[in-house]
């Protein structure tokens, strides 16, 4: 379990680091045409959140291996990685919030708050 922790750990952060690169307001409050869009292909920020996003799908793998050698989870292993991955959520939240300068009202601290009890229930 202890294995699973951390390649769930990494998993967020390398989701959380990639969302943040492509979420700043210069690459998605620009105008969506050909040019920008080639533009922001070939931007850093773009590159290296594609590196991050390729690792954390590689993550999903090894999570997902790990978690279909427990004979009590292998029958379903795809389906429990992917809800012990939504934890992630809550790292983009605090790295959104942190880098970003987004919000979340209340209603959304509470779903927040859902999905990681919610994740805490299902690691159980």
């Amino acid at each position: 379990m202890l294995q699973i922790s951390f390649l769930i750990l990494l998993f967020s952060i390398t989701s959380a680091a990639s969302i943040v690169l492509i979420g700043g307001r210069g690459i998605i409050g620009i105008e969506m045409n050909l040019l920008n869009i080639v533009k922001i292909i070939f931007s850093w920020q773009f590159i290296l959140g594609a590196i991050f996003a390729f690792l954390s799908r590689l993550l999903f793998l090894m999570i997902n291996s790990a978690v279909y050698k427990i004979p009590a989870l292998s029958i379903s292993s795809t389906s429990i990685t992917m809800f012990i991955t939504s934890f992630a959520t809550i790292f983009v939240i605090a790295a959104n919030y942190y880098f970003l300068g987004e919000r979340l009202n209340f209603s959304q601290g509470v779903g927040a708050a859902i999905i990681f009890a919610g994740t805490i229930i299902i690691m159980r």
